[in-house]
């Protein structure tokens, strides 16, 4: 009966493992992209736009 149980549990495990492995890629190339931050220019505008509608209200 451990059997099956031990397979899930080995199954589970190498998921968790592989999960944790993609998580670290992502978040090296998170880490790789903070340097580089290019701002939409339709972002600029709309802020802009908010703040001058919250001002007048």
């Amino acid at each position: 009966m451990s059997a099956p149980v031990t397979a899930d549990l080995a199954d589970r495990v190498a998921d968790l493992e592989r999960q944790l492995r993609e998580l670290r890629a992502r978040i090296a190339a998170i880490e790789k992209g903070l340097g580089v931050r290019r701002e939409n220019p339709d972002d600029r505008s709309a802020v802009r736009e908010k703040v001058t509608y919250d001002w007048q209200s």
